[in-house]
């Protein structure tokens, strides 16, 4: 049998060390293991908003600038900022006096005669709104026809928003 030198016992002692510390390390903190795994969900629909405005007592007339209350309706599973760009008309029904098809024409006609929007920095409309009130700013131009005197209008239009969160 050989004679261990003081060299071999070092080396010896050092690989006992390093391999009864490995073994430790792996009974306290266990093995490295890894897995997969999956997730699934549904996603959202999108469902368009609704908003309604009545001028009240304010009256329409050429020139007025004012600012009115719209109720913004969200059905969506998420909020939504409302883009603050004009809204687009997309029809007009002018109603109550002998020269209302007059002015209906003209306003279909010319549909920047009547232009609404949202302030700047539009508000967040919260997810599953019955209603939330927006302050939106009107304005008429000059050119608003004398035909409509006295009229009802009812100018329907639509909006644009970006989901958020």
């Amino acid at each position: 049998m050989r004679k261990i030198t003081k060299r071999s016992a070092a080396i010896i002692g050092a690989t006992v060390v390093a391999i009864g510390g490995g073994a430790a390390w792996a009974a306290t903190n266990g093995w490295d293991i890894k897995g997969t795994g999956t997730a699934e969900g549904d996603a959202a629909t999108i469902v368009e908003m609704q908003a309604s405005a009545d001028l009240g007592a304010k009256k329409v007339y050429p020139g007025l600038v004012t600012t009115v209350n719209t109720v913004v309706k969200n059905a969506n599973d998420f909020p939504v900022n409302l883009n603050s760009s004009n809204f687009t008309p997309t029809g007009v029904v002018v109603t109550g006096t002998p020269t209302a098809a007059a002015c209906q024409a003209a306003l279909e006609a010319a549909p920047n005669t009547l232009v609404a929007s949202f302030p700047a920095g539009a508000p967040k409309i919260v997810a599953k709104s019955p209603g939330q009130g927006v302050t939106t700013n009107i304005a008429v131009a000059n050119t608003l026809p004398q035909s409509c005197a006295g009229s009802r209008i009812k100018v329907t239009y639509t909006f644009t928003g970006v989901s958020t969160v």
